[in-house]
């Protein structure tokens, strides 16, 4: 998780610069394309986890030969129908994209441009997550971490260089692409060398696709589920609101996805470890929950707490400092009540991503559709009436509100397992312990106005005292296990 969190901070400091450079406008077109791109998340047909599940029992059964051609299989599948989507996306952005979204006339143009460029990102992106899933079958953690960190800075340094001298949308998103191709053609060397993995069409058969199909299918749906709805809320958005009310919460959203990708680091460990002993006792999977959650948990309940009491004086610091005074003071405005909600929702779905990796290897993936499936429409009636009712600033909470089916997902598993998790008393003693300490650090508010630099300190202290605590248990197993004296 640490090469994440760089990573994720490099991004935090970046989110500001590109609302900066590209300006509301421009900002908001780029949004545009990423909600689109994230309604495509059917793309692979859900063959990369479906292959990763069935390559990954190969392995734990120590047989190349069938890991090889559930491989080969995919790739075969694959290609075809990601390229048939990639074009569909790029066709569909341009054609519908400036009349559904909240468009001035004079950038319809470009935002048809953009998805195009999208459209290209889509497949390298796509196509690489599925070669990314042959080192995760090999836990090798190691390189996909570094890989990642490497692509991320490549992709978003010169990205905010980009719109500080174009101030251009269109040529962020193609420098994007670029850089996808780049991630691809590295996984496919890395395999190939390290793993004398290729294409491996030669080994690919109808026995193997057959074998799959239905655990395939059962994935596809839960993609195309989870593809329409996880950007649900910006898609409707984008309809009603103007990009002066569009741009500040896609700005509070990224901040909350990436927040919230940091828990992607665990879904591979968690899913490819789970498919080694799916066919063992189911201990060994609660204990595996049992262990992620409790770790997980901690941090993320320590980032919804700090966020929320310390949010005015960070948002003044990090816009201050990356928009300018003026424009700082005024994002921060209209970014602070709209965080807190979406940061809280995105732990929310970050937790989720856990029993989502399980159900997935325990191959309960219909109890994935009906949770998703049901946290889309409750975003859908929430993000409708808390527009209706209180603005923007109701469509983040009425989000907020429709995350409670992922928690319904994560009782399913936990029920499944035996496990702890939500259930788990120490859950709630953390809860408690860290919403204390939240509670005492927020009297400073009685001394101090909201946006005061001086809140910093009592800021840092409390992130430090809690994470320190939080530590103590990672580095005592770290130190009882390694051979330092």
């Amino acid at each position: 998780m640490l090469p994440l969190l760089v990573t994720s901070m490099v991004s935090f400091i970046s989110l500001p610069l590109f609302l900066r450079y590209l300006g509301t406008e421009m900002y908001a077109l780029w949004g545009y394309v990423a909600v689109l791109s994230g309604m495509f998340g059917f793309a692979d047909m859900g063959l990369g986890s479906a292959v990763g599940r069935y390559v990954g029992v190969a392995l734990g059964r120590n047989d190349p030969a069938a890991m090889r051609g559930y491989w080969g299989t995919g790739n075969m599948i694959m290609l075809p129908f990601l390229a048939l989507m990639s074009l569909v996306f790029a066709l569909l952005g341009a054609w519908l994209g400036p009349k559904w979204f909240n468009v001035l006339p004079e950038n319809a143009l470009l935002l048809r441009w953009c998805f195009v460029a999208g459209g290209l990102g889509l497949f390298f992106g796509y196509y690489g997550a599925y070669w990314l899933v042959i080192s995760q079958a090999f836990l090798d953690f190691k390189f996909i971490s570094a890989t990642r960190i490497v692509m991320t800075l490549l992709q978003i340094i010169p990205g905010v260089m980009l719109a500080w001298l174009t101030r251009n949308p269109l040529f962020v998103t193609a420098w994007g692409t670029l850089v996808l191709l780049l991630q691809l053609v590295v996984l496919v060397w890395h395999a190939r060398r390290k793993y004398d993995v290729g294409f491996q069409f030669q080994e690919a058969s109808l026995m193997h696709a057959r074998e799959m199909a239905t655990y395939t299918g059962k994935n596809l749906i839960v993609l195309v589920v989870g593809s329409f709805f996880v950007s649900i809320d910006r898609v409707m958005l984008g309809r009603f609101a103007p990009a002066q009310s569009f741009s500040p919460y896609v700005f509070s959203s990224n901040v909350a996805t990436r927040l919230q990708g940091l828990s992607s680091s665990v879904m591979a460990p968690v899913m490819f470890n789970t498919t080694r002993v799916v066919e063992d006792a189911r201990t060994a999977a609660a204990r595996i929950y049992n262990e992620t959650f409790g770790f997980v948990f901690e941090w993320y309940l320590l980032a919804a707490i700090w966020l929320g009491v310390w949010h005015p004086v960070l948002l003044r610091l990090w816009l201050t400092h990356t928009m300018g005074a003026r424009l700082g003071m005024e994002t921060a405005a209209q970014v602070g009540p709209l965080l807190v909600p979406l940061v809280a929702a995105g732990c929310l779905g970050a937790m989720a991503n856990i029993s989502t990796a399980q159900l997935a290897s325990l191959n309960r993936l219909g109890v994935t559709i009906i949770c998703t499936a049901a946290a889309g429409g409750l975003a859908v009636a929430g993000v409708w009436i808390g527009w209706n009712t209180f603005g923007v600033v109701g469509v983040a909470y009425g989000f907020l509100f429709s995350r409670i089916a992922l928690v319904a997902q994560d009782l399913f598993a936990i029920h499944l397992l035996k496990a702890g998790g939500w259930l788990d008393i120490r859950t709630w003693w953390m809860v408690a312990a860290q919403g204390l300490v939240g509670g005492i650090f927020a009297l400073i508010y009685l001394f101090l106005p909201g946006d005061s630099l001086w809140l910093l300190v009592p800021a840092a202290l409390h992130a430090g005292l809690v994470g320190g605590w939080l530590l103590r248990g990672p580095l005592t197993r770290l130190l009882k296990t390694s051979n330092w004296r």
